[in-house]
């Protein structure tokens, strides 16, 4: 009976994986090359299902092993749940469960200490979310100048945030809180200044207390989502900024939106949005530069170029350091602390373990059974 239980149990996970997937049991079974009566009597649980077939399972619908044995953190559940979200893609939700998860479980074996939080009031207004701006910077012992190495300081606030290729139709970023900690994901294939710019947004969410909401510019009718957008551009460049490099650049326009971007690393769109929203520049001219991006010419003229941020795969810092250490003293193996550092490292990559007793070997392959 406790068998059959089980079999239920894991039916039931595996019928939740291909519902969450989008994909119909035909399309499971080709797949894996299992037939659709078979899937659909795994799903029930009144076949026993071999560990082959659960890999391959797993694989096709984009899990690891284990997502079938345990439940996911509470705040991923309720994310997933909110209707407001169902328009994510489905590759972004999938990514930010499995790093939710890996979050838990660093921290459930002590591994990941928690961050030190910041929180600020919501916003009501587009002064009030300038202002939430600037108190956030100056936390962060920069209130002036780029802000740059911005996944670096997200730690600095609770933080985690991740950079993957989901490819152009994986959404643009989404947030999640685990425990006493925040988590984005963040769609490495766009560009890098979208890239800022996004994870600027889910750092809006975070210090708001905001757990999550629907994609970046998804809702452009939503007030929040607006504020939230308003406190991310004020955060990048700041009207002081702003101010001070069209003072250095004189009445040239365009030079002054050229060097906004290089050296804030922002979009041509946001750098041109932000300069008319401080008045630097008016709508017309907003509207010609705009459809004028930047060329070699002007990073020739300005003498400077454009370093990227967030190029994809990147995982947090700190965290980064954390599995290392975990691997070293033998609390991970080699396939786990790869999977944990999403590509960044490959095997080969891994530095030398320290001097490990079996016993430490034995529980590393316990936590990952």
């Amino acid at each position: 009976m406790e068998d059959m239980a089980e079999e239920i149990q894991l039916g039931a996970r595996i019928a939740e994986a291909r519902d969450l997937a989008g994909l119909t049991q035909e399309q499971i079974a080709s797949k894996t090359g299992l037939g659709r009566t078979v899937v659909a009597k795994i799903e029930k649980g009144t076949r026993k299902l071999g560990a082959t077939e659960l890999v391959a399972l797993a694989d096709a619908l984009d899990r690891p092993v284990d997502w079938f044995f345990t439940s996911s953190p509470p705040a991923v559940v309720s994310r997933r749940s909110d209707p407001l979200v169902g328009g994510q893609s489905r590759i972004l939700d999938t990514r930010v469960e499995r790093i939710a998860r890996d979050i838990d479980f660093l921290a459930s074996e002590g591994e990941l200490p928690p961050l030190a939080r910041f929180e600020l009031d919501p916003p009501s207004t587009i002064q009030g979310a300038e202002q939430a701006a600037i108190k956030l910077r100056q936390h962060l012992g920069t209130p002036n100048g780029p802000l740059l190495e911005l996944q670096t300081h997200a730690e600095q606030v609770g933080l985690f945030t991740f950079s993957l290729d989901l490819g152009k139709n994986g959404g643009d970023a989404a947030y999640v809180e685990v425990g006493e900690v925040g988590v984005a994901v963040i769609n490495g294939a766009s560009e890098p200044g979208r890239r800022r710019f996004n994870l600027a947004h889910e750092l809006g969410h975070h210090v708001f207390m905001d757990a999550y909401a629907p994609e970046v510019g998804l809702s452009p009718q939503d007030e929040q989502e607006r504020l939230i957008n308003a406190f991310a551009i004020h955060l990048l460049l700041p009207r002081l900024d702003a101010n001070a490099l069209w003072s250095e650049f004189g009445t040239n326009h365009r030079l002054t939106a050229v060097a906004a971007a290089v050296r804030y690393r922002l979009s041509w769109s946001a750098v041109c949005a932000q300069l008319r929203n401080v008045g630097v520049i008016d709508a017309g001219i907003r509207e010609e530069l705009a459809g004028q991006p930047p060329s070699g010419a002007d990073f020739i003229e300005l003498g400077e170029h454009w370093v990227s941020e967030l190029d994809p795969p990147s995982v947090p810092p700190q965290y980064g350091r954390k599995v290392l250490s975990a691997y070293r003293r033998g609390k991970l193996t080699a396939a786990r602390a790869t999977e944990l550092l999403w590509g960044t490292v490959d095997r080969i990559g891994l530095p030398p373990q320290d001097d490990i007793p079996l016993e430490a070997y034995r529980r590393a392959f316990e936590l990952e059974a």
